[in-house]
């Protein structure tokens, strides 16, 4: 990338590195729906305690739900309730672990830090978050001219600039490809003068500024794509999400299956065993093992590692042999629409052989026992840690996360033969693909908010999404955990939406020859042939 490539990028970088370096390590959590009922932040554990709920919230453009969860997120990496700066230095640094990032972090926190105290509060950091996430351009032109005016007295110096620009070189670009001059920073900064400085009085307004940027739409997607380049140039092998999409897999090479990160949804995997050889080989041990392994993980995601390209490795099921397949039936009040039948009261609970579960991309067998196979797209819930008598609030702290299921059934024997009952038409070998991933639930925004299609040879069969779930996932594991007793790998599947092919009129039948794409949005897509 060129001095014209940095030119933007010092503007997108403002925004997006920030963003990307606090959910890879845990400041800011995904938005999700699994926060308790409590109305009020959990303050008891910190020393500095932020303003109420309602002031944040009037504040920003967050919900309670949202504050709450960034709250967590913020007091599990900064127990104080304050950020100093040899801790965002600190943060930085381990994620351009090729590069010095310690002169931006310090001009970051500075613009933050907007008492100048030397640390920075929740406020502080949610009230620029909002900005940034959630602002209009002109606010985050406004937040990046802030972070440009170091001595803020109002107007961008060339030195100013230069030191900006030298620190976002020292950062990444000495690592971009081709390799930037040494002097780039200079040129940078002499053609952001000739752009900005509109009476040529050497220095910069806020007017010149944001007059100048709103133009150049140095904030709009062309930023966001140079700085993926960039990012791209250093042959990371990461996206800015830093989501955490665990994988079993093999390859030749390696003997026997392998865990794995996916590095982003559909992009190639890094070898966790490789990374750290004391790391068990299969999930169910992997998420018996808890925190422990998570942890390295996380440290896997902040170190340069080599990506096998996705062609070669095979992907097996996210989980398999696990303790327990648990199904529920009739669980989209859609789908019950479709069979003009009453939504279910209780939780109706079926189940698979855990034999039935095959990878993302294997075939699925037709058996010569059955004339009526169905396809049925399922959002699957993966147990993390053993529970029983599980409450509706202690749930989620139960869910390791979340993959694509296809709950393939025989009609005929679900239905009509074995007395009606549906254990034998579930579970012929391969009616339960799962996959690609196991998505850690914080890194799912809201699993009851995802749109959830399948496809049969191309064409779409069900199209719904996850608020159409009767039960959600605490009601489902608070039921289910009555009866049984949870444990790490245990998978529910949650029930399927209206476009099965039973339901057609006339019904339609999968057949040799099929191909069916089962999709959840954030989680990925799965992929089978029937055989």
């Amino acid at each position: 990338m060129g001095i014209q490539g940095m030119e933007l990028c010092a503007m997108a970088v403002v925004v997006l590195l920030f963003i990307a370096v606090l959910k890879q390590f845990g400041i800011l959590e995904p938005m999700s729906m699994e926060d308790s009922s409590d109305s009020e932040l959990e303050l008891s554990a910190v020393r500095h305690q932020p303003e109420g709920l309602d002031q944040l919230q009037a504040q920003t453009k967050f919900t309670k739900k949202e504050l709450q969860s960034l709250y967590r997120g913020f007091k599990n990496e900064c127990p104080t309730g304050l950020v100093d700066e040899d801790t965002f230095k600190l943060i930085y640094s381990q994620f351009f672990p090729q590069g010095d990032a310690t002169t931006y972090a310090h001009f970051l926190f500075n613009a933050f830090d907007a008492d100048g105290n030397g640390a920075i509060r929740f406020e502080d950091f949610v009230v620029g978050l909002s900005i940034l996430l959630r602002g209009t351009v002109h606010e985050k032109l406004k937040w990046a001219f802030n972070l440009y005016d170091i001595n803020k007295d109002g107007y961008i110096t060339k030195e100013e600039m230069l030191a900006i620009m030298k620190s976002i070189y020292d950062m990444m670009g000495r690592h971009t490809y081709p390799i930037l001059r040494e002097d780039a920073p200079l040129e940078h900064v002499e053609r952001f003068f000739q752009k900005m400085d509109r009476n040529q009085d050497g220095v910069v307004t806020i007017d010149e500024f944001l007059e100048t940027c709103q133009k150049e739409l140095m904030l709009g997607s062309s930023g966001r794509r140079l700085l993926t380049t960039v990012l791209q140039a250093q042959r990371w092998p990461f996206q800015p999400s830093r989501d955490m999409r665990l994988v079993q897999f093999q390859a030749p090479h390696l003997a026997g299956p392998h865990l794995g990160l996916e590095s982003g949804n559909g992009g190639g995997v890094i070898d966790l065993n490789a990374f750290e050889p004391t790391l068990p080989k299969t999930m169910v041990e992997f998420l018996e093992q808890g925190e422990a392994t998570l942890s390295v993980v996380r440290r896997a995601l902040a170190t340069q590692l080599p990506v096998l390209p996705r062609s070669e490795v095979t992907f097996l099921a996210p989980v398999t042999r696990p303790d327990k397949v648990v199904c529920v039936g009739m669980n989209y009040a859609d789908h019950c629409r479709e069979q003009n039948v009453p939504v279910p009261k209780e939780p109706i609970i079926f189940s698979k052989f855990a034999s039935a579960i095959v990878g993302p991309y294997d075939n699925i067998i037709l058996p010569p026992e059955s004339q009526e196979v169905d396809w049925e797209v399922e959002l699957a819930v993966v147990i993390g840690k053993r529970g029983k008598y599980i409450k509706a609030t202690d749930a989620m702290a139960h869910v390791a996360g979340f993959t694509v299921a296809h709950d393939v059934s025989a009609r005929d024997w679900q239905m009509g033969r074995n007395g009606k009952q549906w254990l034998l038409g579930k579970t012929f070998d391969t009616f339960c693909p799962l996959g690609p991933a196991l998505v850690t639930k914080d890194s799912v925004a809201d699993p009851h908010n995802l749109k959830i299609c399948c496809r049969v040879n191309g064409e779409v069969m069900q199209s719904s999404n996850t608020n159409q779930m009767v039960f959600k996932t605490e009601e489902l594991i608070t039921w289910v955990s009555q009866f049984v007793t949870l444990y790490p790998g245990d998978i529910i599947l949650t029930g399927t939406p209206p476009g099965v092919g039973v339901f057609r009129k006339p019904p339609v039948f999968l057949k040799k020859g099929d191909e069916v794409q089962c999709e959840i949005e954030e989680l990925g897509v799965i992929i089978n042939k029937v055989v």
